[in-house]
């Protein structure tokens, strides 16, 4: 980012030229090599000092710059507006895709959550969840793990993200690994629910999914209730 002239001069935009040239004597007095110390920084400071006035102390180079600052505020503005309306657009996503799940429509939900990824990327709570879905319909696991993983990259903490991970290495049928995160969930929550149910399972060798899909996860619907 580059550095705010008028800060360099403890000035403001409203200062008048005569403030402007009282704060760069007084400043480039204070800085100066000789007086400061012949220092790397001081100098660079002093240089500043003297940039920022050659421009300020300008009519139209001041007012150029100013102009620039306009835009400067009005582009930060913009992209603000822009990633509110993001992040509005992944968390209506994401509640759709909360509800799809709790129905069983677990490719409708991966559909949403990868709309919700594509507005807001860094929200742990998106990849993770998209990572359960691609496991819950059997696709894409190399894909889902990378998602899961992401998701514990932000939150390391989260023990539904180690049992997302522990389910996608589940269905993969690399035990270790799943008894693995599936332990970790439930060192941060032992009543996790996902965890408890297929710890066991993992452990055991199964590797097996063991009655209807809509019983098997009865006990994961009241995670989505968040």
């Amino acid at each position: 980012m580059s550095i705010d002239l008028y800060t360099v001069l403890e000035a403001w935009p409203t200062s008048s030229t005569e403030d402007i040239k009282k704060n760069y004597f007084r400043l480039a007095k204070l800085y100066h090599p000789d007086v400061a110390g012949d220092k790397p920084e001081n100098r660079e400071r002093f240089k500043q000092i003297n940039e920022a006035y050659s421009t300020l102390s300008d009519p139209q180079k001041r007012h150029l710059y100013d102009e620039s600052l306009r835009n400067r505020s009005n582009r930060t503005r913009d992209a603000v507006a822009i990633r509110d309306n993001d992040e509005k657009t992944a968390s209506l996503a994401f509640r759709q895709a909360k509800e799809a799940m709790r129905d069983g429509h677990y490719e409708k939900a991966a559909i949403l959550l990868q709309s919700a990824i594509k507005n807001n990327p860094g929200n742990a709570a998106y990849q993770s969840w998209y990572g359960f879905c691609l496991a819950m319909t059997n696709t894409r696991l190399h894909e889902a793990r990378d998602a899961c993983k992401k998701a514990l990259e932000i939150e390391f903490y989260n023990a539904d993200y180690h049992a997302n991970l522990g389910f996608v290495y589940f269905k993969a049928g690399l035990r270790n690994q799943a008894i693995t995160h599936f332990t970790n969930a439930l060192k941060w929550d032992p009543n996790n629910a996902l965890a408890r149910k297929f710890a066991a399972q993992a452990g055991n060798c199964g590797l097996q999914e063991t009655g209807p899909i809509d019983k098997m996860f009865s006990a994961v619907k009241g995670l989505l209730r968040r």
